[in-house]
């Protein structure tokens, strides 16, 4: 199962005409994901709706800087998206209260909450986001001679993503 985002269109975006309605990739990594299916191939879809533009540039912008983060290091809890994504859950403690088991030996397991758009109001998310902008920092300056802040994080990135295409 892949997730894409996408938008609905009424023409194409390339030759202008309009032919109905359908959805069309958001962006270039969204399109690279679509490859994996055949042309006319009939997929299932589960739609919501995002309010907003910036929540998925801010979601995007997110992923982006945890797989910066896992390419700039070898550290083995973050040498990935995944793992950086994780080490940022696990920093900001962002547990879903309703599923924490305390084992009869008093050890404590957490089940770390989705930032998934529909499982996460947009406030909710800012202050997610910025939390874990300040933990990825905080490892950053730990593994690297250079000190950052957030947003130089997020510039770095964004030049990282620029100089890949």
């Amino acid at each position: 199962m892949k997730e894409i985002f996408s938008q609905i269109r009424d023409a194409c975006p390339i030759c202008k005409q309009g032919f109905g309605l359908f959805f069309f990739p958001y962006n270039d990594d969204d399109r690279e994901k679509s490859k994996t299916f055949k042309l006319f191939q009939i997929v299932r879809n589960q739609v919501y709706g995002i309010k907003k533009e910036r929540s998925l540039k801010q979601l995007n912008t997110y992923w982006a800087a945890c797989e910066f983060i896992g390419e700039n290091t070898d550290w083995p809890r973050w040498n990935t998206k995944e793992k950086t994504d994780f080490q940022c859950r696990v920093g900001t403690h962002f547990v879903d209260p309703n599923l924490i088991v305390v084992k009869k030996d008093g050890s404590v397991h957490f089940s770390y909450r989705s930032i998934a758009f529909k499982n996460l109001e947009h406030i909710d998310a800012c202050n997610y986001f910025d939390q874990a902008y300040g933990v990825m920092v905080d490892f950053w300056n730990a593994s690297h001679k250079e000190k950052i802040t957030s947003d130089e994080l997020v510039e770095m990135v964004i030049k990282a993503i620029k100089e890949k295409h």
